[in-house]
């Protein structure tokens, strides 16, 4: 069975989520992706961040099924390596800041004339251009930037961040929709194309109809923890063992609730029978409701879900999440065998393809296919490739992966 991307070759640089996201779905879709790593290895195998067994959540999730290439940049005979694995390649994703690549002399302009049908993706904080792009940006300061922190809390609390690392994830998923869409450009007309991501842009992008609302209404969101600016109900409310959602759209699903909670009477009533007069009500409703939820339990209402059609779901933390059955049924938790901590549950791409089934490949160790890729991408000897070695150009895994 072929991936959808068999045959497609992948170049990674730099130590950004961002980048790394979009690298790890391409190679789920059947790409080889080649991490390109300095000596001490990308940031994301900090194993005193998300620790597991003595190695990086970040690494072992987010760096799965790729292959590792130790390569010294900063030195001529580097870049003229990397020069090589371009031509042989078809996209480079690097998540430097703006003017790294340049710097490194590797920047677009420069591949074109190694590979004139290469595809080159930049995924930073802030983009290439316009004031702030030479600024720092991790999510959280993504996020605060975008608006989603002022969005995100409760009314009368202070700003929340999202529980993930949205603004990196989302900047991996617009820069593999980059990817995807040169790679089909490059067959339709013959050339490759430079991609300029920026996580802020992504997800401003993502503010959707609330931003469009806003720029012709002028109308600011505030805060509502899980409330909805325009429905009610749509929120989360409490049972007798912990929190519930609710989220009735569509006066459907709000008889449908009426009835869950014997309430009929609130079909018709005017301050309840329509959204409109919900809004308006805002408090009236949620009293009812909440009053009506506290009196079962979290199953007791799915059994009653399943009974009326009821839009209601339970507030999963993690280990509920991953005992769902739903999950469990959608294959979304995966196992792969890493060589030094054995077998390593992961969540694998929610993308799923007739005819593929997932690589269900470890992340890698640091220079762990360096020997391999010389070998055979470029045809280097075991000679030549051990002189690269004593020369710290490129660096390989244990026992220098089979280099006599």
């Amino acid at each position: 069975m072929n991936g959808m991307l068999s045959g497609i070759t992948i170049l990674e640089l730099g130590q950004v989520i961002a980048g790394t996201y979009g690298g790890m779905i391409l190679a789920d879709l059947g790409a080889e992706v080649i991490k390109i790593e300095p000596h001490w290895g990308d940031a994301a195998r900090n194993p005193k961040i998300t620790p597991v067994g003595g190695e990086s959540a970040v690494h072992l999730q987010l760096n799965r099924g790729k292959k590792s290439v130790v390569i010294d940049l900063k030195s001529e005979t580097g870049r003229e390596l990397l020069y090589a694995l371009v031509a042989e390649s078809d996209v480079v994703i690097d998540n430097f800041r703006p003017g790294v690549m340049a710097r490194l002399e590797i920047d677009h302009e420069r591949l074109l004339r190694r590979n004139p049908r290469i595809i080159t993706v930049s995924v930073t904080g802030f983009g290439a251009t316009g004031p702030a792009r030479n600024q720092p940006a991790f999510d959280l300061v993504v996020q605060a930037c975008s608006g989603l922190l002022d969005l995100t809390g409760q009314g009368d609390g202070p700003p929340a961040r999202v529980g993930i690392p949205l603004a990196d994830i989302s900047g991996g998923i617009f820069a593999c929709m980059a990817v995807l869409g040169a790679l089909v450009g490059r067959e339709l007309h013959g050339e490759g194309r430079h991609a300029d991501i920026s996580m802020l842009d992504s997800l401003v992008s993502m503010l959707s109809y609330d931003g469009l609302h806003h720029l012709n209404t002028g109308a600011l969101n505030r805060r509502q923890g899980t409330e909805h600016a325009h429905i009610v109900p749509w929120q989360a409310f409490e049972t007798k063992d912990g929190y519930m959602v609710v989220a009735a759209r569509g006066e459907k699903f709000w008889q449908n609730l009426c009835d869950a909670i014997e309430r009929p009477d609130l079909k018709d009533d005017p301050r309840t029978r329509d959204n409109g007069a919900r809004l308006e009500h805002r408090e009236y409703v949620v009293r009812i409701l909440a009053e009506a939820f506290a009196r079962r339990t979290r199953k007791e209402w799915m059994d009653m879900a399943r009974k009326h059609d009821l839009p209601v779901a339970p507030v999963n933390d993690l280990a509920d999440v991953f005992r769902y059955p739903q999950i469990r049924a959608r294959d979304m938790v995966r196992q792969y065998r890493h060589p030094s901590l054995g077998d390593v549950s992961y969540l694998p791409s929610p993308i799923k393809l007739t005819d593929w089934d997932l690589p269900g490949l470890p992340a890698p160790m640091l220079g762990e296919h360096t020997v391999e890729v010389l070998r055979h991408k470029l045809a280097y000897s075991d000679e030549t490739i051990g002189g690269l070695v004593e020369r710290g150009v490129v660096g390989t895994g244990p026992a220098g992966n089979g280099v006599a």
